[in-house]
């Protein structure tokens, strides 16, 4: 067991399997950069036994834009952000999903500063880059927050999609508790050396010339951004291997939807995110009174294909009529204009 908090946790993964990870801190993300700048700074190494080299932009623009570059050398990148830090890589996140370019960056949920700055939790920042085209996957614990690091690292390189790796701002990156530590050797073996080398194939190269990044025409783009689709359509699948292969190497079982409570349930809440916790002792506390409630807990937040969602959504309650709520954490300020 280890003592840790979630940034630690997750720097701590992200660290060992990268090669450059490009920073610009922000609340509540900036200890999983200060952390790897001190690992870097003080010669550790990634579980192919080199020092990734860590560098800090003057932005969180400039921080992915150098993500992006050290992707399309063949390098395995990463970086962490939240906030308006998240909302200023978009532009980069678009090319990024839409070049199939595989990358996991990791986020402290965390307000966007409106009328007022606020440094504290909710997923107003990740619900903005829900069009980007990235997986996205929600960590509830400190524990998760670990584990799904890996996971996304992994799914990213199965699927060619880059995910987006969050957890809660302060509730989960600050909370401190004890975790069962991932070790190199099972990092190493859960990291598809098959990918990377295709990954590293990808690369940029004087001897096999390629042009990115070009302007297309309509008789083209239109034609090209849908032939992204089958490995969009994927990603399900591959989060679900990425998933059972951790809990073969670990023990620990995950599913990209869960459900917990009872199976005929009248009353069902949907929710993500470091609320579930509280929900499942809710949950508890209400079927020891005979009330038929549930919880279906959300992992992966994108892509959600329709059948799967359905699939996964109704199984638990599906012959009887029910009341679903789902909760978000972030307001819409046109909820009441626009559907």
């Amino acid at each position: 067991m280890q003592t840790i908090d979630g940034n630690g946790a997750v720097a701590s993964v992200a660290f060992r399997t990268s090669e450059v990870i490009a920073i610009y801190p922000i609340t509540p993300s900036s200890t999983m950069a200060e952390q790897a700048d001190a690992w870097a700074g003080n010669g550790l190494k990634n579980v192919w036994g080199d020092t990734p080299r860590v560098v800090e932009m003057q932005s969180e623009g400039g921080a992915i834009a150098a993500v992006h570059g050290a992707l399309q050398t063949g390098s395995l990148s990463t970086s962490f952000t939240s906030s308006q830090g998240l909302l200023l890589m978009i532009p980069t996140l678009y090319k990024l999903a839409g070049q199939l370019t595989p990358f996991v960056l990791h986020v402290a949920a965390r307000t966007v500063a409106t009328h007022a700055l606020s440094i504290f939790g909710d997923h107003s920042d990740v619900m903005a880059v829900r069009q980007t085209g990235c997986a996205m996957l929600c960590a509830a614990s400190v524990q998760e927050a670990q584990d799904f690091a890996l996971i996304a690292h992994r799914a990213t390189l199965k699927s060619r999609v880059p995910f987006i790796h969050f957890f809660d701002g302060f509730r989960t990156s600050h909370e401190i508790n004890k975790i069962i530590p991932l070790t190199d050797e099972t990092i190493l073996n859960l990291m598809p050396q098959a990918e990377i080398d295709a990954h590293r194939a990808r690369a940029l190269n004087p001897e096999h010339p390629v042009i990115r990044g070009t302007s297309a025409n309509p008789d083209t783009y239109f034609q090209s951004r849908e032939a992204t689709n089958p490995w969009c359509n994927a990603v399900y699948d591959h989060v679900e291997e990425a998933m059972k292969a951790f809990g073969d190497a670990t023990g620990r079982q995950y599913q990209p939807f869960e459900y917990y409570g009872h199976p005929q349930a009248e009353r069902v809440i949907i929710m993500m995110g470091s609320a579930l916790g509280t929900c499942e002792e809710v949950v508890d506390e209400l079927l020891i009174r005979g009330e038929k409630v549930g919880v279906l807990k959300v992992r992966m937040f994108r892509p959600s294909p329709p059948n799967i969602c359905y699939r996964h959504y109704r199984k638990p309650f599906a012959l009887s009529p029910c009341w679903i709520a789902p909760k978000s954490l972030a307001r819409r300020p046109s909820r009441f204009i626009w559907t």
